[in-house]
This record gives C-alpha cells, structure tokens and sequence, in this order.
C-alpha cells in the first residue's frame, strides 16, 4: 500500500490526538461496531458514476471503514483508487497493518489539508462508528475550501456515523455514565456545529441542498464487547483505570436492568444492539 507525502498544514483536535493516540488504537480497531450493508449500499445509490471512482476517505481511522467499504459488493468492483486520510499516527498503524489492497494509500492529512491533488475526486467520504467524524473539525472554512479543491464538477461528499440509537433508554443510560466526563466546553450543539458548512456562502454556490436519511441496523453483542466500544470512546480512553472499573460496574448494572434491552440469547449473555446511521449527501453543482 502506498503512501503519499505529508500535508503542509492542518489542525487536529487535542481530544482526538490523545483518545486515539498510542496505544489505543488497537482497542478501538477491535471493539468498534462495523458498517452494516445496507448503509453502504445507500450511499453508493446517491453516487451515479458506475465504475472506475477516485475516493477520498477523510478521517480513515484504524480502516474499519475501508474494509467494509472494500468488501462491499456495490462498492468494491466500482473502486478506481482510495485515498485514505488520518492525522493520527497511531490510527494510520493500524490501518496499515490491516486494509491490504493495492488501490489504497495512506496518507497523513486533516480535513482542511489533504495533499489530494486538485480536481481528483469523484467522492469524498467521511465516517464514524460513534460520533461524527467531521465534528472534530475545527475550521469549517478550511474544510469546505479543501473539498471544492479536491472534488470533481460532478462529485459526491458524504458524511456518515453509526451511533446506537439513542431513542432506546438502556443506551441512552450509558450515554449519560460517560456524559459526566466530557470537557466542560461540550454541550448538545458541539456535535451540530459541523452544520454551520450548510449555511456558509462557498457551500450555497458549490453544492446543492443535503440530503439526509437515518438508516437503522442491528448487530448481536455481549456485555464485554459493549463495555470495550464504550472504553473506546476519546474521553473514555483517557481515563484512568479505576474510573473505567467504575464505568464497567455501571454498564453491566444498566444492561441487567435492560430497559428496552431486546435479548437475542439470555443464557450466552447476547443482545441486539441497535444503531441509527446518520447519512448526509453533498452534491457538487455541475455549474455555477
């Protein structure tokens, strides 16, 4: 697998650095939920090139992403080349040692600093399998400038991440055991602030209206492997050990009580867990 020179420029969230950093990006690689077909396969809908696609993931992480995007039959024979961007050095490791496929290069950039040549891209993607990948963003601008640069007249953006659904109360029970160790700057619209890209001017004279869609999926789990996701979280990871055997006591206590738990094998200690995948589709104008 290649990898491309170094960005001249670029910001990344302290947060991130360090939830992602050395070390824990194994953990997070091997606890993160995966994307379920029917998400990729609604992406791929909203992208009318058939084959032959120059594709920048922003945000590759430990290439959970990738691989399902790779292995997915919609998406892999239609694959020209994927350029993979991930400011993390642990996270790029990784990825390294696990998405083996000659199309892909790795490459250390940010969203406002990619190093893709202009005019490359028939698609930028960008997902998470917890929080928005693009809410670690810190210059919206910057970022909107860099995709304009990057993206073809015709090309596609979109914006994904795979939550579990909030709207069921043992999961939002575990959401408010983490709660208490957000920064004291976060509040409900820290992680809607990427949606200020929607109302700046190069974004109105580049792109057409978004096109969003919730597309909802289920995994079985355990209670191990559900504590591990939530340990991945960045301001989990930083946490230290006697906090996280807090943390673990109070999500085996929650899932006990299951309010809204659906048990798919009570015995085995296996459960459904459900997600609310987020998708966000950006059209490029074709003229303006």
């Amino acid at each position: 697998m290649a990898s491309l020179p170094p960005p001249a420029s670029g910001k990344v969230n302290p947060i991130s650095a360090a939830g992602f950093g050395t070390g824990k990006s194994d953990l997070y690689n091997k606890a993160r939920p995966g994307y379920a077909p029917q998400v990729l396969s609604h992406i791929r809908k909203a992208v009318s090139k058939k084959e032959g696609l120059n594709i920048v993931e922003i945000g590759c992480g430990s290439g959970i992403f990738t691989r399902n995007l790779l292995a997915h039959p919609e998406w892999s024979t239609s694959i020209g080349e994927l350029k993979c961007i991930d400011p993390n050095e642990g996270m790029r490791a990784v990825f390294a040692d696990t998405v083996k496929d000659p199309r892909v290069s790795l490459y250390d950039g940010t969203f406002d600093s990619t190093g893709v040549p202009d005019g490359w891209a028939d698609v930028i993607l960008s997902a998470s399998p917890l929080l928005k990948a693009f809410h670690w963003c810190s210059d919206l601008e910057g970022a909107l400038s860099e995709f304009t640069r990057i993206l073809k007249r015709d090309g596609t953006i979109s914006f994904l991440w795979n939550p579990l659904d909030m709207n069921i109360a043992w999961v939002s029970q575990i959401f408010e055991v983490c709660r208490r160790y957000l920064p004291p700057t976060y509040n409900e619209k820290t992680l809607t602030e990427w949606r200020r890209i929607f109302d700046l001017p190069l974004y109105k004279d580049s792109f057409t209206g978004p096109e969003e869609a919730i597309v909802p999926s289920a995994e079985t789990n355990t209670l191990e492997a559900l504590t591990l996701f939530v340990f991945t979280g960045s301001v989990v990871a930083l946490l230290p050990d006697d906090e996280k055997e807090k943390i673990r006591r109070e999500i085996k206590e929650i899932v006990q009580r299951g309010n809204g738990l659906v048990w798919v094998d009570k015995e085995k200690g296996m459960f459904e867990m459900a997600f609310a995948a987020q998708v966000v589709v950006m059209h490029r104008k074709t003229l303006h």
